[in-house]
């Protein structure tokens, strides 16, 4: 057996080689342990880094983002979530939470819904180009929309990389009408924490604990062998109505 000392050592070495082949990523890790080395101290901070990482990947893909459309894990994600939408009726009020480019939100518009997409500044502008969303600048933890407004929110890649999940949860069903619906989708278990825009990590025990009677589980779909290091959890809740106390 190798001794576990030399075993690390091993990784050490191998990461350090790869950070040397490789100039971006160097820069990258550079920048997160300087200017960003504070992200886990607070809020403001936290969101600081999230625009620098977003406005990064954005960039990185932008001269590829007719390939990126097409990769097995964005073809099957769509899929999936435009599945889960389709049953739940015509003509939906749809809130999509840190939307992107709204390349989802897009095809839930093409099925005849109303989407509405919200993100960090630097990211909802990517939004305004597609001319069949209404592109809104936002915190997910604080939505600004009036109550019982939306049949459906879309939470797709992004519970993980929020400050303060509870305070997405809460607002989620702020929103959502009496009947409505909550899809999200997540990095399945720990190995969600690999990527280091991700604060937190789920499974479906720990949404269903998190969330407590205010959604029902109505169906979960697991992605695997998609081209990603995790599997991809999207599940479909409902939401209850809670009994006032």
């Amino acid at each position: 057996m190798e001794n576990p000392l030399l075993k690390m050592l091993k990784s050490q070495v191998q990461g350090f080689t790869y950070l040397l082949s490789n100039p971006p990523q160097l820069k990258h890790l550079i920048i997160r342990e300087t200017r960003y080395r504070q992200r886990h101290y607070s809020k403001q901070r936290w969101i600081e880094w999230q625009k620098y990482n977003s406005s990064r990947i954005s960039a990185a893909l932008r001269d590829h983002a007719a390939e990126a459309l097409m990769l097995p894990f964005n073809v099957a994600r769509k899929q999936t979530i435009s599945g889960m939408v389709s049953p739940l009726g015509n003509s939906l009020n749809v809130l999509d939470v840190g939307g992107g480019d709204g390349v989802i939100g897009e095809r839930l518009w093409k099925m005849g819904n109303s989407v509405t997409t919200v993100d960090l500044p630097t990211v909802s502008t990517h939004a305004h180009r597609s001319r069949c969303l209404l592109a809104v600048a936002g915190d997910a933890e604080k939505l600004p929309f009036s109550s019982n407004s939306f049949d459906v929110v879309l939470a797709s890649e992004i519970v993980e990389h929020l400050w303060n999940p509870h305070s997405f949860f809460d607002e989620a069903y702020r929103v959502l009408k009496a009947d409505g619906h909550l899809i999200m989708s997540t990095p399945a278990g720990i190995e969600g924490l690999r990527y280091d825009s991700h604060k937190h990590y789920f499974t479906v025990e720990i949404l269903k604990q998190l969330l407590g009677a205010r959604f029902t589980v109505i169906e979960v779909k697991r992605l695997t062998d998609v081209g990603t290091p995790t599997p991809t959890l999207i599940i479909l809740f409902r939401k209850s109505v809670v009994p006032k106390t």
